[in-house]
């Protein structure tokens, strides 16, 4: 390929100026010395001498000029003419505002080593610290590797043989590939951060938190146990400040429709498991009205069976029902709150990571290396009443790694992940009419 890149560059660009000039500047951008390589006119146009801009060796001003003949064949002739336009674009350089150190000569005419050095000598006289003619033989050989088939092939319309298909591929193939697998992850991201969003101002049906624990315990190993969390909202939404929700052996403890004494209920997550949910509400309305007291009002409770192996704890707030409540959160309100899990000490020695989900979401999840054990010794004063045999395995709270006092759920730096995609509704009518 050679011999054809050679003849191309001769005179495959006679009189097309902009086309020359777009060459040489893919040329230049192939030598990992200059950066920031531009074009001074993309569209071509007078240009004082200096086709190119670059910066060359992350330091120096550098110019780049491009002086073409047509139908080259290196006689005595264009070789003078050539001269001649290296001196007019180096004057033209040296009298621009922001003098080059470092100037770049194009030409598709073939020089002698003797005939380079004396055009690099006239402009080092003239004070450039760097000079360089890129004449035909130095395009042609960047022309002819695999960084510069494309260039190649764009400018000059020479395709690539069967040899060259399998060195381009080899030096630039998983790059390609790279890039287009890059490109379509970039286009389903923010497809699928636009879709959250949309869905994320719908109500809020559920916030579930889910401890996993770092192996399947049975009944007994676990014994007594309580999970909670409260979240704190960065401002009220339809007066609710905060929500606390969590769960706890004896299934009737948060039972307040119940008269059963929960007391009379065995102990432990074998024998049955007890919710409860609350909301701090406020209103910034009324003066009489205690700010710097959390008070919270129960909205709902639970009871369930209880567990003979448990690798999974989950704990949720929910307040969904047949009938939607305008006034309640959405998902989108849960945008940069705190949130703060604390259980009792043996069971948080068991966790291994923490998931968070809500309206078919997976808002966060926490792994080993995210979270630790604040021991110090706290009461949460939450609403729900245990013995003091159940208190001797105390509290401790959960929190972020790093010292941080709280987790916090942050939209704009992660896009939650939905859990499955709906289906299409068939329509059997199809062409029909109904």
């Amino acid at each position: 390929m050679s011999y054809e890149t050679d003849q191309r560059i001769k005179s495959y660009l006679d009189t097309n100026q902009l086309s020359r000039e777009q060459l040489c500047r893919s040329v230049l951008a192939l030598d990992k010395r200059f950066s920031d390589v531009r074009p001074r006119h993309p569209r071509g146009g007078r240009d004082d001498g200096r086709d190119i801009e670059a910066i060359y060796r992350n330091d120096l001003i550098a110019f780049g000029a491009v002086g073409f003949v047509n139908q080259a064949n290196d006689s005595t002739e264009q070789k003078k003419t050539i001269t001649e336009k290296f001196k007019e674009d180096l004057n033209s350089a040296l009298s621009a505002d922001k003098k080059p150190e470092a100037f770049v000569f194009f030409t598709n005419i073939n020089l002698t080593i003797g005939e380079k050095n004396q055009l690099i000598d006239k402009a080092k006289a003239r004070g450039m610290i760097h000079c360089e003619i890129m004449d035909r033989e130095r395009i042609r050989i960047s022309l002819d590797t695999p960084d510069g088939f494309s260039i190649r092939f764009q400018h000059l319309n020479i395709p690539l043989s069967e040899e060259e298909q399998s060195s381009f591929f080899a030096k630039w193939g998983d790059d390609i590939q790279s890039v287009i697998s890059t490109g379509f992850q970039r286009v389903e991201n923010t497809l699928n951060r636009i879709l959250f969003f949309q869905e994320a101002s719908s109500t809020l049906s559920h916030l579930t938190l889910s401890i996993e624990l770092n192996q399947e315990y049975t009944a007994e190993e676990i014994g007594h146990f309580r999970l909670f969390c409260s979240l704190y909202l960065k401002e009220p939404k339809n007066k609710i400040l905060s929500i606390l929700f969590g769960r706890t052996d004896r299934s009737n403890r948060m039972r307040e429709d119940i008269a059963a004494d929960f007391t009379e209920q065995k102990s432990g997550i074998k024998y049955g498991v007890g919710g409860g949910q609350w909301e701090q509400i406020i209103d910034i309305e009324d003066e009489d009205q205690d700010f710097e007291e959390e008070k919270y009002t129960k909205v709902g409770s639970s009871s369930s069976i209880g567990m003979d192996h448990v690798e999974f704890i989950p704990i949720q707030y929910s307040k969904d029902s047949l009938i939607r409540n305008p006034d309640g959160l959405t998902l989108r309100d849960i945008d940069e709150a705190m949130l703060l899990p604390f259980c009792n000490k043996s069971l948080a020695e068991k966790i291994k990571a923490i998931h968070i989900y809500s309206n078919g979401y997976k808002i966060k999840e926490l792994c080993p290396s995210d979270i630790e054990i604040d021991l110090t010794e706290f009461d949460p004063e939450i609403p729900v009443v245990f013995s003091e045999d159940e208190l001797k395995d105390p509290w401790v709270r959960i929190r972020p790694a790093g010292g941080y006092s709280s987790f916090n759920i942050k939209f704009f730096e992660e896009t939650p992940k939905r859990m499955f995609m709906p289906k299409q509704t068939e329509n059997s009518l199809d062409g029909k009419k109904s």
